[in-house]
């Protein structure tokens, strides 16, 4: 019984988002002009999960995309765990050069969060999300971590 109810609330958290067709906010982008931009609507807390995740997390939907020609346009719904700053992305879906290349669910348990690099796009997010939804008064302009740009380039052929 236990593990239904587990099952369930995995099925409940990770069921597709329709709302990533709503209004999104532009928080920046990086020093190669790919851009970050999050719906303030997903914004949203979510409890610990008894022996899945011991600790609340902040909940939101982001778009990253790329400048044209070439631009990738990625679709994700993050969690983050506030306390120590990392990131698990639960929902990916991106479309490079108008092709589909990946639409997925991943789980949300704790060996799936990972620390958020410092100057990034998805620091930015997690900046945002857990400041309650308030746009720092600092520049909208991030580095570019390592991570973000390799995985950029790992991707677009």
């Amino acid at each position: 019984m236990k593990h239904a109810a587990l099952m369930l609330t995995l099925a409940v958290t990770l069921a597709p988002n329709p709302s990533f067709g709503a209004s999104f906010i532009r928080l920046g982008e990086n020093a190669n002009k790919r851009e970050i931009l999050v719906n303030p609507a997903t914004l949203k807390t979510l409890p610990p999960i008894p022996e899945v995740r011991d600790f609340p997390v902040v909940q939101i939907s982001v778009i990253m995309r790329g400048p044209p020609p070439r631009g990738s346009t990625e679709r994700v719904r993050y969690n983050f765990h506030c306390r120590t700053r990392k990131a698990a992305a639960v929902i990916y879906y991106r479309v490079a050069n108008g092709k589909k290349s990946h639409d997925w669910l991943g789980a949300d348990i704790s060996m799936k969060y990972h620390p958020v690099d410092r100057g990034g796009l998805v620091e930015m997010a997690l900046n945002y999300a857990c400041a309650g939804g308030k746009i720092a008064p600092s520049d909208t302009r991030a580095t570019g971590s390592r991570n973000e740009e390799e995985d950029r380039e790992e991707h677009d052929e």
